[in-house]
């Protein structure tokens, strides 16, 4: 009987092809017509396959999931996806921020070629082929439901993906076959999301990027994290990798508490500091416009920023700045404040919290600890990494991890 792995994504194809290294009987179904889906929405420039770093420091991004991680990793490391990809045409190389990419190709590139190098080595590809059911009988796996019909199968690898962005096909049928299973499956809450502000500043910044800055977020008034990165504006209110990374944490806090975002956009520079820096500038050079001022040490997407929070003109004369418009323009510049009302939907979320939970999984091989010829991988478990290649090389490890125990123990 066939090894079946149920999902089309980079973990069922990277499955794929580690159990066809010892098994000329895998097939693999995909409920959606196309390969990759779901990725191959990510826009380019956030596709990445991983991290310039070692093992252990990626699996301690994860949290409380690190020990988890780790063991995976140690079975299929960053270096052994690189010595994989290049076996098959594809050369990953780290960009200047340690993000790994292959030359700049999109998700639905990588994931035709992934394709085709299972088929290649004769993997059955069946699209549009939705698995509702994994069927038990004497004790061990006989089969799964398959558009309907009974498929024999000798081992299952669920590779279903998370709930994350269902218009992308997302669904639940990962978590309701595991619970049909007898595995417990974490509440699935919204994660790696843009966050939506009362203030209206979509219109004038939406798209800016601003990087190198102090991000800070309180629940109601008492810091909960702080960190120096990039934020960007959206029609709707802010995204980038910081306010990504902390959105699962910031719509837990919003249930019990009022949620501001606080920026700095000198954050090397104390307040007080600053504050007569700032005083000394401005009696020095009483005949400079306030845009020449700013320009001096602001780039235009943060002068932009400072002048709709400040609500001051750009061509006023330094010299003709009121105290109380000297105070909210350093305000701006070091308390710029955003209140966050929302999030957007499961539809753009880029990850989930919740899913199989890891204590019913053994990371060295991905089998389930409750049916043996079940195996695991990818994001159906209840493992996040922050934003970046994390997860993405989580996907790729923990589906050659259980496509190779697989076959190993067909």
């Amino acid at each position: 009987m066939h090894i079946v792995i149920v999902g089309g994504g980079p973990s069922g194809l990277l499955a794929a092809i580690a159990a066809s290294e010892k098994s000329d009987k895998v097939i693999l179904f995909n409920k959606n017509p196309e390969p990759g889906k779901k990725i191959s929405a990510i826009p380019q420039e956030d596709f990445f396959f991983s991290e310039k770093m070692p093992a252990t420091q990626m699996a301690s991004r994860f949290g409380e999931k690190a020990d988890f991680v780790r063991a995976v990793l140690k079975m299929f490391s960053q270096n052994d996806l690189v010595k994989l990809f290049s076996k098959i045409g594809l050369n990953l190389d780290p960009d200047e921020t340690g993000h790994y990419r292959a030359n700049g190709m999109s998700g639905r590139g990588l994931s035709q070629i992934l394709l085709e190098e299972a088929t290649k080595r004769g993997v059955i590809y069946k699209k549009s082929s939705r698995v509702t059911d994994i069927v038990r009988e004497n004790g061990g796996l006989s089969g799964v439901m398959v558009n309907g019909s009974l498929f024999p199968a000798s081992r299952v690898i669920l590779a279903t993906g998370s709930f994350s962005s269902p218009k992308y096909g997302a669904t639940r049928d990962g978590y309701t076959i595991s619970e049909q299973l007898g595995h417990q499956v974490t509440d699935i809450k919204p994660a790696l999301v843009d966050l939506k502000t009362n203030e209206k500043y979509g219109k004038e910044l939406a798209g800016e990027i601003i990087d190198d800055i102090r991000i800070s977020v309180f629940a109601d008034h008492k810091l909960l994290q702080s960190e120096i990165g990039a934020i960007k504006f959206t029609p709707l209110g802010v995204s980038g990798p910081i306010i990504l990374n902390q959105s699962a944490e910031i719509i837990e806090q919003m249930k019990n508490h009022d949620i501001e975002i606080r920026l700095d956009f000198m954050p090397d520079e104390p307040r007080e500091t600053f504050e007569t820096w700032f005083v000394k500038e401005v009696i020095s050079r009483k005949h400079v416009l306030i845009g020449q001022l700013l320009d001096r040490y602001f780039n235009a997407n943060v002068i932009k920023a400072i002048q709709l929070e400040s609500r001051i003109k750009l061509d006023k004369s330094v010299m003709h700045i009121s105290h109380l418009e000297r105070k909210s323009l350093i305000h701006a510049i070091k308390d710029f404040r955003l209140t966050i009302k929302g999030h957007k939907p499961f539809n753009s979320t880029r990850g989930v919290r919740g899913g199989v939970v890891t204590e019913e999984i053994d990371p060295k091989t991905m089998q389930s600890k409750k049916v043996k010829e079940l195996y695991f991988a990818g994001d159906v478990i209840d493992v996040l990494g922050p934003y970046g290649g994390y997860n993405m090389q989580f996907a790729f490890s923990s589906g050659y991890v259980a496509g190779k125990s697989a076959s190993e123990m067909n």
